[in-house]
């Protein structure tokens, strides 16, 4: 068996792009996940519109290249999520966690934006991602679970449990 690897994430929002700018630029909270939430043609309002990261840079600087945003039907509105938990790791190992992530939101939730992982999230196994607080849309969690059952591999390994007579 896999070792499970669990990802935490603490979202904050709604905010505006002056709260990211304001709260967001400069400090050492400023690097994780993010989304952006607006009014899409289809969708309606309050669409997850783009899930993405900002790990080399700050939550500031990444989200004003969207500038597509000021284009958009109404005001959006942005949420960040911080990776954390009870152990410190590494910064190898919080760009890897923090890449893992983010393909697994965005597979599952397809924002109509993003363009990558919408197809697939590459070879991810055993991987749980936990979304607490101000989390908006996003459930409590997604993982590879269901994908990673044996059920989709061999009908002769899986089978249903039975409750045999004595």
């Amino acid at each position: 068996m896999n070792q499970l690897t669990k990802i935490e994430i603490w979202w904050h929002g709604p905010l505006s792009m002056d709260d990211i700018k304001k709260d967001f630029a400069t400090t050492n909270n400023a690097y994780g996940l993010y989304q952006i939430y607006g009014t899409h043609n289809i969708s309606g309002p309050n669409t997850l519109l783009y899930i993405g990261k900002a790990s080399e840079q700050t939550f500031a600087a990444r989200l004003k290249q969207h500038n597509w945003t000021n284009w958009e039907a109404s005001a959006t509105q942005f949420y960040v999520g911080r990776l954390g938990g009870t152990h410190k790791v590494d910064e190898n190992t919080w760009g890897k966690l923090i890449d893992i992530a983010e393909q697994l939101l965005i597979y599952y939730f397809a924002p109509p934006y993003n363009t990558q992982f919408l197809n697939g999230y590459g070879d991810i196994k055993d991987t749980i991602v936990l979304n607490y607080d101000k989390k908006n849309r996003l459930p409590l969690e997604v993982s590879t679970f269901y994908n990673d059952s044996k059920f989709w591999d061999d009908e002769d390994t899986w089978n249903e449990f039975a409750v045999e007579n004595e």
